[in-house]
């Protein structure tokens, strides 16, 4: 049972680029809209739960902006996110605040536990609310009133209405993964394994496979979800990922996603590298047999539509960036939008299309996809 997930997404990996059910992006219709200047590549692309507006984050530090994607204009402009990079952008539930997540230009060693910067802001004026320095992870809860901070070993809540931490629980050897459920009841964090809690498992427990326990302890990690009320440990998840760098819930918490990188002494995969994004059971905990792969050389975006049936996640080509588009509950590749240099023969002046992140977003009509390249703002429809 250990190997079936390492099994499972290594022949998705291989089929991947035969599917007969997707098109090619480039040859689809689409707009596309200039966001500030050249200057300043699109990097963060999050909607609002009210989906009144995109939020949207650049290199160069700042600008920052929330933009009506009806009218195509901009309604406000914050000065927040002094990082030269830019940064990820996460709306807290409810709306009221803003997550920035700092990123780097090569911010992506699988190796290693990530230490970066993060800002709350406040969604209505861009006042930063609080800011945490070197910490793995962050997540608010979807009241907004705390916001969850993972560093070394320490899970703690800071109160934002006071920016003081009240409270906090340990995790042994936690790495990346910090997820609160959408009814705030649950705490998802990644963490190494225990040889104990290995040894429970009848296949690590046979001494002729001492070699594999080593391996597991030294290169996989696992998922537990504590209570977050009493902060105890409701259950651990029955399987072993690679190196956890991102946990989420979707918004019905059926579905606890989970992004693991193969550490590089490890992986498998030939050529390009590859990131999973394995499922999990939201609310039983149960390992799902389910999972999608991405090549892309930084940490990939991925999302559900807002009516949940598809799910997108930004891959790579073996030159462009590209969005892979799945009917979420089959696995089925449904499109493939390739951002090639082809796409911008005709663009206006100053265009630098090598540049920035690929990020997107659905829109609330569930077919429209608004996606990122350098400065602009690509809008097309799902045809399937």
């Amino acid at each position: 049972m250990k190997y079936l997930q390492s099994l499972f997404f290594l022949l998705l990996s291989l089929t991947l680029p035969l599917g007969s059910a997707f098109a090619q992006g480039s040859d689809m219709e689409f707009d596309r809209v200039r966001i500030g200047d050249a200057r300043h590549m699109i990097c963060g692309l999050d909607l609002a739960p009210d989906q009144s507006y995109l939020a949207i984050s650049s290199t160069q530090s700042f600008p920052f902006y929330k933009w009506d994607y009806n009218k195509r204009t901009v309604i406000a402009e914050f000065d927040v996110g002094n990082w030269y990079a830019g940064s990820s952008v996460q709306h807290a539930a409810d709306g009221k605040y803003i997550l920035l997540q700092q990123l780097f230009y090569l911010d992506y060693r699988p190796n290693n536990d990530r230490e970066v910067d993060f800002e709350v802001i406040d969604a209505a004026d861009g006042r930063i609310v609080k800011r945490f320095e070197k910490y793995h992870a962050v997540a608010l809860t979807p009241d907004s009133r705390y916001a969850l901070t993972l560093t070394s070993d320490e899970v703690a809540f800071w109160d934002l209405s006071t920016g003081s931490k009240s409270r906090s629980f340990q995790v042994r050897d936690a790495s990346n993964g910090l997820a609160v459920s959408p009814d705030g009841r649950y705490i998802a964090v990644s963490h190494m394994p225990s040889e104990s809690d290995l040894k429970k498992d009848p296949y690590y427990k046979n001494k002729k496979n001492k070699k594999a326990l080593k391996t597991a302890l030294k290169f996989k990690q696992q998922v537990s979800v504590y209570d977050a009320e009493s902060l105890k440990l409701l259950y651990t998840v029955n399987s072993l990922y690679d190196i956890i760098f991102r946990l989420t819930y979707s918004a019905d918490g059926q579905t606890l996603f989970c992004l693991n990188v193969p550490n590089t002494k490890v992986k498998t995969a030939v050529g390009a590298y590859q990131t999973y994004i394995s499922c999990i059971d939201g609310r039983t905990g149960e390992p799902l047999r389910k999972g999608f792969v991405s090549q892309y050389n930084y940490e990939p975006d991925f999302k559900l539509s807002p009516d949940g049936r598809l799910f997108g996640v930004v891959s790579r080509s073996t030159k462009f960036p590209e969005l892979h588009i799945y009917d979420f509950a089959t696995g089925q590749l449904l499109e493939r939008f390739e951002l090639s240099y082809r796409l911008w023969e005709k663009t206006d002046g100053g265009f630098l299309p090598g540049d920035g992140r690929t990020t997107f977003a659905f829109l609330p009509d569930n077919q429209t996809v608004v996606l990122t390249n350098g400065d602009h703002l690509i809008f097309y429809t799902i045809q399937n």
